[in-house]
């Protein structure tokens, strides 16, 4: 057990693992929120112009490209440094990437269910107070799939990995860590708000369904020291999210 009540499960040691703080955590957070501004606001509606192809599909483009990429290349650049400066150590307990055991699972999945409940009360609160209104950004407004648009899943697969696994890796294998070394046991909430906050570009109604997720993910990850954790949830809540607007359920 830690200090702060957790397992540690062969985590990294405070002295191998530099801290997050307050300032760190807003500029690595606030550059993600600005490109994830720029990918919905300027290369989203730009790549539509250009080619005349579904925003949905774009999003896909654009956001691997303007956000996904430039992120993932950030946190491993400054992984490579931090591990540069002589601290050693495996890099799966560093980035919380063990292999999940029962109790993990047994997190995630309760985690994702509390997940999905939350979110579809806040959903249906949303749509009775406001007639009906969806709750999604424009660009991932598109009729359901039918013959000859079935290609819209093969396009949409490789960018959800990309999408889960890049978010997990930045937010939670790389500066979740680092956060619980600046704030202690409550970095989740460090880690939560910020990641909220990071979704600004969306509509205010999309922020509040986000609540949930990005307040008892960091809280599960944490608790389990368990990125893969956090994964399974992430991964969860993103396909029943498009698998429903995709099939036309909501």
């Amino acid at each position: 057990m830690t200090a702060n009540g957790y397992e540690r499960r062969d985590g990294p040691e405070p002295d191998r693992v530099p801290p997050l703080g307050l300032g760190g955590s807003a500029a690595l957070f606030g550059a993600g929120a600005l490109l994830l501004f720029l990918t919905t606001r300027v290369a989203v509606p730009a790549f539509v112009s250009a080619t005349g192809a579904e925003p949905v599909v774009m999003w896909f483009l654009a956001a691997s490209i303007v956000l996904f990429g430039p992120l993932l290349l950030t946190a491993a650049l400054l992984l490579y440094r931090e591990r540069r400066s002589g601290r050693p150590g495996s890099l799966g307990a560093r980035l919380w990437l063990r292999p999940m055991n029962g109790g993990d699972w047994l997190w995630a999945v309760g985690g994702l269910a509390a997940v999905g409940v939350l979110t579809g009360g806040i959903g249906a609160a949303l749509r009775m107070l406001q007639d009906g209104k969806t709750l999604h950004p424009s660009f991932m407004a598109f009729e359901p799939l039918g013959p000859g648009r079935y290609w819209i899943l093969g396009a949409w697969l490789p960018f959800f990995v990309l999408n889960i696994v890049g978010e997990e890796f930045v937010w939670r294998g790389f500066a979740l860590p680092r956060q619980e070394i600046a704030f202690g046991r409550p970095a989740w909430l460090v880690n939560g708000i910020p990641w909220l906050l990071f979704h600004a570009a969306f509509p205010w109604q999309v922020l509040l369904t986000l609540v949930p997720i990005t307040l008892l993910l960091p809280y599960v990850v944490q608790r389990r020291r368990s990125t893969w954790a956090g994964m399974v949830i992430h991964a969860g809540f993103g396909a029943m999210g498009f698998l429903v607007l995709a099939f036309g359920l909501a």
